[in-house]
């Protein structure tokens, strides 16, 4: 008789078809409403930067592939998710060569020095926007009126193009002239891609529901945000924002479901992941309301607690043994 012989493998033993091309080319897909909202507001410009960006960052992977005489890594399509997280990051008045030298910096400095796909301690796009941040903090700065700012809040004859969350922390009593409906709709200034948190929404959501993003890191960046946000106005109303406005500008949306989601610079459990959040969203309105960063504020913020991934992914949730039933 003859006898069959199972073959048993590493785990996971059960798969899902899901592959990493796959969840990249989905966080794409979700950030594509935003991009084309942002190409509609800014024009022509944007879309040269947002190439730009993605340019940048598959020409310097496919180049450090020959360097290193290594097969060519871009068929995963993260070198093109760093490019376009990148310049949907940056107003659309910066000059072009920024974008470039951001989207360059983020492959070679952001992801190249940790090895294979998986190993960048910080998302490799928020790195290269903290060193353009950092390196050009004036011109980092150069918004563009939208094509609906006439129907929003501001004219474009009134003078340069100011964010609001800018024109806030210069003068707080400036957050009653802006309507929470249209900042959350989209008419507002600020970067390519996070002036639309309507869209950033939909598309967080449809990463969820794919399952390749948790909930947990957005609700805790934006609870932390709001709650923060509203205990300080409680405070001093008249000194600082309320919370709407401080979840609905800036890069709060954004940041809440296409960074704090990221997988590999993110809390791998449930509740460290949430904290993570928390946190961030907590340390950028710190940064917002003392004025100390004149860009970039939930970057910063985000990029921090990415360092502290490994100390929060040690939080114990259940003791071990504990609760565990034996027959």
């Amino acid at each position: 008789m003859a006898h069959k012989y199972l073959t048993v493998s590493m785990s996971p033993h059960i798969r899902q078809g899901r592959t990493v091309k796959g969840m990249i080319s989905t966080t794409i897909v979700a950030l594509t409403p935003a991009m084309l909202w942002g190409f509609w507001q800014f024009g022509y410009k944007a879309v040269i930067l947002v190439a730009l960006g993605v340019v940048g960052a598959v020409g310097t992977e496919a180049a450090l592939c020959v360097i290193r005489k290594q097969p060519l890594t871009l068929g995963d399509n993260h070198a093109v998710l760093v490019g376009l997280t990148l310049a949907l990051l940056v107003p659309s008045g910066v000059p072009w060569w920024m974008v470039l030298v951001g989207a360059i910096m983020a492959i070679l400095v952001g992801k190249a020095p940790f090895g294979p796909l998986g190993g960048a301690p910080i998302n490799p796009a928020l790195v290269g926007l903290l060193i353009l941040a950092i390196s050009w903090p004036g011109e980092i700065t150069s918004y563009d009126f939208p094509t609906t700012a006439d129907a929003a809040f501001a004219v474009a004859d009134i003078g340069p193009a100011e964010a609001p969350v800018d024109a806030v922390t210069i003068d707080p009593s400036d957050a009653g002239e802006y309507c929470p409906f249209m900042l959350f709709s989209g008419l507002q200034v600020g970067p390519i891609g996070a002036i639309s948190p309507l869209l950033l929404l939909l598309g967080g959501l449809y990463l969820i529901v794919q399952r390749v993003a948790r909930w947990q890191g957005p609700l805790g960046f934006l609870l932390g945000l709001g709650l923060a946000a509203a205990i300080m106005h409680g405070i001093d109303p008249g000194g600082f924002p309320p919370g709407s406005f401080q979840l609905f500008t800036g890069m709060a949306f954004f940041g809440a479901f296409f960074l704090c989601t990221e997988w590999t610079s993110t809390p791998v459990t449930p509740w460290g992941l949430f904290l993570f959040g928390f946190g961030a969203g907590v340390l950028a309105l710190i940064f917002r309301v003392t004025g100390g960063l004149p860009f970039g504020r939930v970057a910063f913020a985000i990029g921090f607690f990415s360092l502290l991934t490994p100390l929060l992914d040690r939080i114990p949730l259940t003791p071990f043994g504990k609760g565990v039933r034996h027959a």
